[in-house]
């Protein structure tokens, strides 16, 4: 199965046939089309069949762009129809909004399974799971753990501000413990979390500013609400040249010196062990660098 690099998402409205052609030239990593709070009560069925039928349409897959689509909660009444027509479409992934605990996965996964056996879908469609709640923050161990299908997590910051009833400020201090609550649970599971939108769109400076933020937190990639805002996010959480070529020193490095039989060793100056090596193994496999197959071998006994 091939590796998805997920640094970025881009949420389009599934009600504005003039952008998913436009999608192939911005190139997100996935591409989330909305059919919950962008989408009027009134054209919620007339979003959810231009979505599918474009997606479909599109085969957004053949650019190397993930397909994913926000489809209503599961306790409204758009909920069955979104999901049946989603897994009856080419989309790879659903993103679950305001999710707070496990046992909605699991209503989830349980109704997923029904469609995709009817269906006979050779594929498993995947979840990305948005926490937007004071209740969600603190079941986020359990919700990242929920399901195998669950490759991702993502803070909703806007609805959980108004939960939590916080005062929004300038430096987002509010969001901190959010943000280290689903970054913890995410890398304890070993899916990706990705951080909150900015939403002052012509504030590039100010997007970057919290996009590197959130990357020094841990998390491994950022929502965008305009097309605008992807190459900044792309260039944040993309390793830089210097990360990489340190990070072929250490590789290099280590084969050397387990040739001698030496698992620990220095590079100017810096202890070098087994957690250095296979983070610097990660961080090529991203970059699509070639790793010899030997030093998989070894990390992975």
């Amino acid at each position: 199965m091939k590796q998805i690099i997920r640094r970025n998402m881009l949420f389009v409205p599934g009600n504005t046939p003039s952008l998913f052609k436009d999608i192939i030239f911005y190139k997100p990593d996935t591409v989330m089309f909305d059919l919950e709070d962008s989408i009027s009560f009134e054209q919620k069925d007339a979003a959810r069949q231009l979505t599918c039928r474009m997606i479909n349409y599109f085969g957004y897959e053949k650019f190397d762009i993930e397909t994913a689509v926000r489809i209503n909660h599961w306790n409204t009444s758009f909920y069955s129809q979104d999901l049946e027509a989603v897994v009856n479409s080419k989309a790879q992934m659903i993103r679950l909004p305001k999710i707070e605990t496990k046992e909605e996965i699991w209503k989830v996964v349980q109704d997923i399974e029904k469609i995709e056996k009817s269906i006979q879908r050779k594929d498993k469609i995947v979840l990305f799971c948005a926490i937007e709640s004071a209740k969600g923050v603190l079941n986020a161990i359990e919700i990242a753990q929920a399901s195998n299908r669950v490759v991702g997590i993502a803070l909703g910051g806007v609805d959980y501000l108004f939960d939590l009833q916080a005062t929004r400020t300038e430096q987002r201090h509010e969001l901190l413990f959010a943000r280290q609550m689903l970054v913890h649970a995410a890398r304890a599971a070993k899916i990706d979390v990705f951080d909150c939108i900015y939403g002052k769109v012509r504030d590039l400076v100010g997007l970057e500013k919290e996009t590197k933020f959130a990357k020094e937190l841990g998390f491994s990639g950022k929502s965008a609400i305009h097309p605008s805002q992807l190459d900044i996010i792309k260039k944040v959480f993309a390793p830089t040249t210097e990360e990489i070529e340190n990070a072929l020193k250490i590789i290099n490095a280590y084969q050397i010196h387990l040739q001698k039989g030496q698992g620990v060793f220095t590079i100017d100056g810096q202890m070098i062990d087994l957690p250095f090596v296979e983070h610097a193994r990660k961080l090529l496999i991203e970059s699509k660098i070639p790793i010899s197959l030997s030093l998989n071998d070894e990390i992975r006994k």
